[in-house]
């Protein structure tokens, strides 16, 4: 039996949680605008997203917002001028491009109808995305690069969402895979575990203990990668008749209580440089009876889970 291991190191040195790592968002739409400011206090996000252009009025000001031309309606001359507007006062830094136009119920652009209307989007005073695929390896993504280069279009980074690669070795190799890729700086608009089978009557197979410490493995690797320059976890709605597919990933319910996972990312501090992980070794790898732990710090809190995301071992040392 193979083993995904969880550390928890202890250190006397405690993070305020009012300096959170600068990568860190959050992606609340419009119908969540009521509670954005008491999401942003429990969640302790730097930047956010709406899946919207406009900037609203009584906008947390402890948070970057980040506006998104969604699609064909959005990408107008009018909606251009106000963004560059919000830019001359300071209160915008960067754009997201497109919404998943490749698929039918989101922008749902063809290659050529994205690349028509680019040369809008590059009347921008500030670094745009590219248009966010649901997958960033798939036949449109690679197809709109292509003729991006063709065309000298201006891209000035690449934003992606990832549901399918529930591993962190995984997801970690797809993400070096855009970047080999692309050789464009990376933004995780959206990501979760998702497990495409659950329903209301087919329990999620990824339990809460495993999404907690493919978090934990996938956040120490996203800040340590200097290409990776944001990244924000997708919190599901209850409210979605798919919501069993993410349910273990819930960062935060509909009357705005952390779950367990939501208190982790809005705590997430974890670093190399707080915490020296670069010195923990492992062997065998993979391993499957026994693993040996060479790492020098006074206290180490092992937790072990088999693959299906059950504790197979707890200890202190």
């Amino acid at each position: 039996m193979r083993y995904l291991l969880l550390f928890l190191l202890t250190t006397s040195k405690i993070l305020s949680q009012n300096n959170p790592p600068s990568k860190k968002g959050v992606a609340f739409s419009l119908s969540y605008e009521s509670s954005w400011q008491e999401r942003f206090d429990k969640l302790n996000p730097s930047w956010h997203y709406s899946w919207n252009w406009e900037y609203r009025a009584a906008y947390p000001n402890s948070v970057e917002f980040v506006p998104m031309i969604w699609g064909r309606q959005s990408a107008t001359q009018e909606k251009m001028d106000y963004l560059n507007n919000l830019e001359s006062m300071g209160v915008i830094e960067n754009v997201l491009a497109f919404n998943e136009p490749d698929l039918e119920g989101q922008a749902n652009l063809t290659v050529d109808e994205a690349v028509d209307l680019w040369p809008l989007l590059e009347t921008l005073n500030v670094p745009i995305s590219s248009p966010v695929t649901s997958a960033p390896l798939n036949d449109w993504m690679r197809k709109f690069m292509n003729k991006a280069i063709d065309e000298n279009l201006r891209i000035d980074f690449v934003a992606i969402h990832i549901y399918h690669k529930n591993t962190p070795s995984n997801f970690l190799a797809l993400v070096e895979e855009v970047y080999e890729t692309y050789g464009k700086p990376i933004w995780i608009t959206e990501f979760a575990v998702r497990d495409n089978n659950a329903s209301e009557s087919t329990p999620n197979k990824y339990s809460e203990a495993y999404v907690h410490s493919f978090m934990n493995e996938v956040l120490n690797a996203l800040e340590q990668l200097e290409y990776v320059k944001r990244y924000s976890w997708f919190d599901p709605s209850s409210n979605n008749s798919k919501y069993p597919r993410l349910e273990t990933a819930d960062l935060i319910s509909e009357n705005n209580q952390l779950t367990t996972l939501g208190d982790f990312y809005a705590n997430y501090s974890l670093s190399l440089q707080n915490n020296n992980t670069s010195n923990i070794y492992l062997s065998p790898s993979p391993a499957s009876n026994t693993i040996k732990i060479n790492e020098n710090k006074e206290e180490l809190k092992v937790t072990v889970y088999d693959v299906n995301g059950q504790v197979q071992l707890k200890k202190n040392y």
